[in-house]
């Protein structure tokens, strides 16, 4: 019985424009979640659907700092979108409701520079390629 080496254990495949693209519309969609859905009390509509397409978006990108970015939404999603664990995020006057909305919507625009490192990196590498 042979061995399969330990670099084929987690094959991926390499991430595409299109998988860029792709993930890029899914963020754009937690945006709207956002827009349409405050937060502060339990609601499992809009968290499912933002973790949907959290998990969706990880699944297009094999890129360790995205997948770490989007789970920093969801556990960010998890406290906006209860009952309780929004409050935790308090700081004097300001609401943790508004600090969450705030974390996450921050935490997209980081996310979006990092794809588009991403997206020119790998063109970068191709032209030094055909460079050579």
């Amino acid at each position: 019985m042979s061995k399969v080496p330990a670099q084929w254990n987690h094959v991926r495949k390499r991430m595409t424009n299109a998988d860029l693209q792709k993930a890029r519309s899914l963020l754009t969609g937690l945006e709207t979640i956002l827009s349409k859905s405050h937060g502060g009390w339990a609601d499992d509509d809009s968290l499912l659907e933002f973790r949907r397409a959290c998990w969706s978006a990880i699944l297009l990108l094999d890129d360790a700092d995205c997948q770490s970015q989007i789970d920093l939404l969801v556990q960010y999603a998890k406290d906006l979108y209860s009952d309780r664990g929004h409050h935790r995020w308090n700081l004097g006057p300001v609401f943790g409701v508004d600090i969450l909305r705030r974390k996450i919507r921050m935490t997209l625009v980081t996310l979006g520079a990092r794809l588009n490192g991403v997206e020119h990196g790998y063109g970068k590498r191709w032209r030094d390629l055909r460079a050579a």
